[in-house]
């Protein structure tokens, strides 16, 4: 995986938002060419997307059925090449995260488990 990828994830104020929004940031600071995409930032620019994802594969990271990220990108005719459902992962393993402020343990977990998923995924892109 050498491509530039640009994760745009969840940022719901839900344990599960909090659960992606950690798993999306550590894997940037983990990976030269994975950057961590806000999408509150492209939600509030009436015409455009942040030059961040110039350049980029696009994945986005749903926390919920909502897809905010998805919908968002694709009102600015931004195309990912592949959306996440972290909710679908996190309980395949049977956690359940309860703190959208903290990581408790299952929201600890969730992040690892979730993190393995993605780098796997972006195998396959």
């Amino acid at each position: 995986m050498s491509d530039k990828i640009a994760l745009v994830s969840c940022s719901g104020l839900s344990p599960l938002g909090l659960v992606v929004r950690a798993a999306s940031v550590e894997l940037a600071l983990e990976n030269e060419n994975i950057v961590a995409a806000c999408i509150t930032e492209y939600s509030a620019q009436p015409n455009n997307c942040s030059p961040i994802l110039d350049g980029a594969k696009i994945v986005t990271i749903t926390g919920c059925s909502d897809d905010c990220a998805s919908v968002i990108l694709k009102e600015k005719e931004v195309d990912s090449v592949k959306n996440i459902a972290a909710d679908a992962v996190v309980k395949t393993y049977d956690l359940n995260p309860l703190d959208a402020v903290r990581l408790d343990d299952d929201g600890e977990k969730a992040v690892g488990i979730l993190k393995k998923y993605v780098l796997k995924e972006l195998e396959n892109i």
